[in-house]
């Protein structure tokens, strides 16, 4: 049982509030739940007024809830525009569990047909969810970066530290591996589907993240922008505008009816 204070240490204020230490510094960075103040050496304190509001995030992360909505219920809404969001977010959970529900069924499938894994169509989404391995410099270093960064939590790691799983939401993983080589890892890149780039974009902004190119409108019909991480490593977030996909679909020799723009299961990322 937790003894009652005025003042916590970041490590005392995340474990009575439920959450951990890098998502309190990316809090702070992101002006969601800023510490009371700091100590004359710079440490973080919190107080006994903070515990609420620190737990009422993480409850509303362990939903998976945006930062941007819990910033609206922090902010205080009415309650029909509180309702309103919950049943927004929920409508996306929907979404997404009919995904995850898929993909069993899929795994299913590949049981009960034994070796037969010809007769079986994986729904190519399901491969969206996976980035590559990332070959990193510093694995303590890019961690950080990716949790207290970007967003994304460390899901399990290696007793050797050989590999680092990086994830966001339950089924998007970023594996980390250590580079031996000489000089810099060769550099990676790829392309990932978001709800809402231009919201992303300003929390990572906030965040301190390295933006390589800003958000903006593509003559391909994306709306997107770049980040890296500390190998430079670049990550496209975006999605597909629908009007401008079509305008372009003349351009790779489509009908402007044969683009699908922003499909059902993109919904759920």
């Amino acid at each position: 049982m937790h003894e009652k204070r005025d003042q916590y240490q970041i490590g005392e204020f995340a474990q009575l509030v439920g959450l951990s230490i890098p998502q309190l510094r990316r809090y702070d960075r992101l002006q969601l739940l800023a510490p009371e103040g700091r100590s004359p050496a710079g440490y973080r304190y919190y107080s006994s007024g903070q515990t609420a509001a620190g737990r009422v995030i993480a409850l509303l992360r362990s939903m998976d809830m945006p930062i941007a909505d819990i910033r609206q219920i922090l902010g205080g809404l009415e309650e029909s525009e509180r309702q309103q969001l919950l049943k927004d977010h929920r409508a996306r959970l929907e979404e997404r569990l009919s995904e995850v529900r898929r993909l069993l069924a899929a795994v299913d499938q590949l049981a009960n047909e034994g070796d037969s894994t010809t007769q079986v169509a994986l729904e190519p989404p399901a491969w969206l969810h996976f980035l590559p391995h990332l070959p990193v410099s510093n694995m303590a270093r890019s961690i950080a970066y990716f949790c207290e960064v970007l967003g994304f939590r460390l899901a399990w790691q290696t007793t050797d530290k050989r590999l680092s799983a990086i994830a966001s939401g339950p089924i998007e993983v970023l594996l980390l591996t250590p580079w031996d080589g000489v000089g810099s890892p060769p550099t990676q890149s790829a392309y990932v589907y978001v709800e809402d780039p231009d919201t992303l974009y300003a929390e990572y902004e906030q965040a301190g993240a390295t933006i390589i190119d800003a958000v903006a409108s593509r003559p391909n019909g994306m709306r997107d922008f770049v980040v890296a991480d500390p190998d430079g490593h670049l990550f496209v977030l975006g999605r597909g505008e629908e009007q401008a996909l079509r305008d372009a679909a003349s351009y790779y020799g489509l009908d402007e009816n044969e683009i699908m723009s922003n499909p059902d299961w993109l919904e759920a990322r």
